[in-house]
């Protein structure tokens, strides 16, 4: 559903043949991720944000373990300029953010520019804000 790589690591979400309503995040080397999710004591809770930008937009699907938020992100926009808005040439980003207690840690962005999501991910609940 989602894949790139962060300098030499992996990151991917993938969708189980048998089970097409659960996710499993990796980040890792291949074969050998550092961290998956869910966990054994995990409980499978993904949820998704859309936001408009200019020229695109940004999605979001995201989980929390413990005090930290996971957020995996796929972004098109147009660059920043002082040319029409048709002179903007488009900018895709995908990437990983990783926040604790609200505060950002880190900010991955994929090497490869990523390839988005892959499927339909319209099903994983929206993120309610509080």
């Amino acid at each position: 559903m989602f894949s790139c790589h962060v300098d030499k690591k992996m990151v991917s979400l993938c969708r189980p043949i048998d089970s097409p309503r659960e996710l499993i995040y990796r980040f890792g080397n291949a074969g050998k991720p550092e961290m998956t999710y869910p966990g054994p004591k995990d409980r499978n809770e993904f949820y998704r944000s859309d936001a408009p930008l200019f020229g695109g937009g940004i999605t979001t699907l995201a989980f929390v373990r413990g005090d930290y938020e996971y957020r995996l992100y796929s972004k098109i926009g147009r660059e920043e300029s002082t040319g029409t808005s048709e002179e903007r040439i488009p900018e895709f980003e995908d990437g990983v953010v990783v926040s604790k207690s609200g505060k950002q840690l880190k900010h991955l962005i994929c090497d490869d520019g990523g390839e988005g999501f892959r499927e339909d991910i319209g099903w994983v609940p929206l993120h309610s804000q509080n």
